[in-house]
């Protein structure tokens, strides 16, 4: 069939055999206004440009402070409950001071806890699990309890014999618990040494301390062991 000259129910420059183009090209947005091309601009270009802006910058600031500028926390103390000081800014930078802590990047933090909290016992149980806390200031009781589930170190173990020694008579010792499938403790072990009592300590009074015996322990996973023994150090001398 021959189709040349078949005549067809629309002209030929009828609107559907025109090429669509809907976009605006040089040839539209120079006959507009600058307030036109202003207008065009923020409708088709501008929350793009900011959308691009913003995720750019939260890319970069992920690298630079996971490469390029990581922090890293060299002393981590937590104080709990009733052990908690006013000044804990203070005692942080104080301890930074004492430890000489001069890499821009390297921090030591100091945090209050009351376990009542709990999101803030939560907080706690993961920071301990992470390797996120090297030592503990705390009650009496809570030493017990600590103590109980094995969350503090032999001090024997890990303190220097001579420093084990002149702490001899601030040693205080606790027992690690043995329990049933239901938590329910069962028997005890042996009593070992796990807390320093810093009762009277000025270190601990000058920022606020106001518990009558508070009791230092190394974590079972501490990270920082240097920085622990200086900072136990700092507290006794």
């Amino acid at each position: 069939m021959n189709i040349e000259h078949k005549k067809t129910a629309l002209d030929d420059d009828s609107f559907l055999y025109q090429q669509r183009d809907d976009s605006f090209g040089k040839k539209d947005t120079s006959k507009l206004s600058k307030q036109q091309k202003f207008q065009y601009f923020k409708d088709y270009y501008l929350v793009k440009i900011i959308v691009a802006v913003l995720i750019v910058a939260f890319v970069g600031a992920i690298i630079n402070g996971t490469v390029f500028n990581r922090s890293t926390n060299v002393m981590s103390v937590v104080l709990l409950n009733e052990s908690q000081i006013a000044d804990d800014a203070g005692l942080e930078a104080a301890l930074t001071e004492y430890l000489q802590i001069e890499n821009k990047n390297d921090y030591v933090s100091i945090s209050n806890y009351n376990l009542q909290d709990y999101q803030v016992n939560m907080a706690y149980v993961t920071q301990l699990s992470g390797k996120g806390i090297d030592l503990v200031i705390c009650s009496e009781s809570y030493f017990e309890t600590g103590s109980n589930q094995g969350i503090f170190t032999d001090l024997s173990e890990f303190l220097p014999e001579d420093m084990y020694a002149a702490l001899s008579d601030r040693i205080v010792e606790g027992c690690t618990a043995e329990t049933d499938d239901y938590g329910e403790i069962i028997s005890y072990n042996e009593p070992a040494p796990y807390g320093i009592d810093l009762s009277g300590t000025s270190r601990f009074t000058e920022f606020g301390g106001v518990e009558e015996h508070p009791i230092l322990c190394v974590v079972a996973n501490v990270s920082n062991t240097e920085n622990a023994l200086k900072t136990i150090s700092y507290f006794t001398e």
